[in-house]
C-alpha cells in the first residue's frame, strides 16, 4: 500500500520553508490537507469566516474544502513553513485508536483552525520540521521512509495538540462584515453582486469594498469565487456531475467555471474527481 507514495513522496507531500517580504495572497484553496507554521511576521490568519491572530509556533491546520489566506498589517519580514499532503496518504495510518485526519475534519469547516502551542511544544514541532529539511536537502538511501516518518510524527503531535486545546480561539470579522459572510455562505447558488449586496444590507458597494479589502487584504469578488470554487469541489465529491456542480455552486457559465476551477485547484473538475478516488 505504501510503495507509490514512497517512491514519490516528494511530489505526495509538498514542504516549503519561505522567507519573504509582505507577499500578496488572495483566498484560495487546496487539493487536500495544509499545515501552516508562522516563524516570524505581523499575520492575521483567514479561514472561512474567522480570523486568527498568530504569533510564532501557532499552527494553522486546513482541508481542501476550507478557503483560506494569511493577512499582513505591517511590512515586517514574514516566514513560514508549510505541509500539503492529500488525505488519503495519511488516512493509510488510521488505526482503530488513531485518526491522522481528525484534527482535519472532526470539527465544522472554519472553526478549530489554530492550533496554538506553548514555548516547549513549538520547540519539539520546530525540531521536526528541521529534521524534514534535512531529510529534504541530503537525499540518501532510505530518505523516503525517514521523510514519512517524520511527517507522520508532525501529524501525531498536532492531533494531541489538537485536542488539548478549547474551541472559540478565533475571532469574527468586522461587525459589518459577519452578517454579508454569512449571507454568502448561505446563498452561493443566488445573485450576489455588490449591488444586490447593497440592497440586501442598506450598505454601499464602495464601503463595502473598501472594508472588505482593510480586514481581509482581499476583495469581495475573490471571497465569492472561492467560497464557490469549494462547494462545487464538495459536490462533484458527493457525486454531482460537472453541470450540475457548476450550477449549484452558483456559475452560470460553464466555460468561466471550468477555468476559474483549474485556476483555483490545478485541475479540470473531471481530473479533480479522479484524483481524490
Amino acid at each position: 500500500m505504501l510503495t507509490p507514495y514512497l517512491n514519490m513522496i516528494d511530489h505526495h507531500i509538498q514542504y516549503l520553508h519561505v522567507q519573504r517580504a509582505k507577499p500578496h495572497v488572495e483566498f484560495h484553496l487546496h487539493r487536500g490537507c495544509e499545515i501552516f507554521f508562522l516563524i516570524q511576521g505581523d499575520v492575521k490568519y483567514f479561514v472561512e469566516k474567522t480570523v486568527y491572530p498568530l504569533r510564532f509556533g501557532d499552527l494553522i491546520i486546513t482541508n481542501e474544502h476550507e478557503i483560506h489566506k494569511p493577512s499582513f498589517s505591517t511590512e515586517a519580514l514574514y516566514e513560514r513553513i508549510t505541509i500539503e499532503f492529500p488525505p488519503a496518504m495519511a488516512e493509510l495510518f488510521h488505526t482503530d485508536g488513531f485518526n491522522p485526519l481528525d484534527c482535519f475534519y472532526n470539527r465544522p469547516n472554519g472553526q478549530r483552525n489554530k492550533v496554538a502551542m506553548s514555548a516547549k511544544d513549538s520547540s519539539l514541532m520546530m525540531s521536526l520540521f528541521q529534521k524534514y529539511e534535512y531529510y529534504q536537502a541530503n537525499p540518501a538511501d532510505g530518505d523516503a521512509i525517514l521523510k514519512l516518518g517524520c511527517f507522520m510524527e508532525i501529524l501525531v503531535l498536532i492531533n494531541r495538540l489538537f485536542k488539548q486545546q478549547q474551541p472559540g480561539n478565533g475571532i469574527d470579522p468586522h461587525h459589518k462584515l459577519s452578517p454579508v459572510l454569512d449571507y454568502i455562505e448561505l446563498h452561493l447558488d443566488r445573485d450576489l453582486s455588490l449591488d444586490c449586496l447593497e440592497k440586501k444590507f442598506y450598505i454601499n458597494k464602495y464601503y463595502l469594498l473598501k472594508l472588505f479589502k482593510k480586514h481581509t487584504g482581499s476583495t469581495v469578488h475573490e471571497y465569492i469565487v472561492s467560497k464557490r470554487i469549494g462547494m462545487a469541489k464538495k459536490l462533484l465529491v458527493e457525486g454531482c456531475d460537472v453541470m450540475e456542480a457548476c450550477l449549484k455552486s452558483g456559475f452560470n457559465d460553464y466555460t468561466s467555471f471550468l477555468r476559474m476551477f483549474k485556476k483555483k485547484v490545478g485541475l479540470l473538475p473531471k481530473d479533480y474527481v479522479k484524483s481524490v478516488r
